[in-house]
């Protein structure tokens, strides 16, 4: 039952992370986005990517 909570409660950051992130995006201009790379029909691939190599990263830190 535990390890069903916790991937609940991990699946709901995930979600929040990559809804804020989506938001954050999409306030920036085309310009904006055009500096950092980012096609602004590309939005949520590169939200879920982000999200995902965060979790990666904090992961492995908590790890090692």
């Amino acid at each position: 039952m535990t390890n069903m909570i916790k991937a609940m409660t991990e699946a709901l950051r995930r979600r929040r992370n990559i809804n804020n992130t989506i938001i954050e995006l999409h306030s920036l201009s085309d310009a904006d986005l055009n500096d950092i790379g980012i096609r602004r029909e590309n939005i949520e691939t590169v939200a879920r990517g982000l999200i995902d190599i965060h979790r990666v990263v904090r992961d492995a830190n908590s790890e090692g």
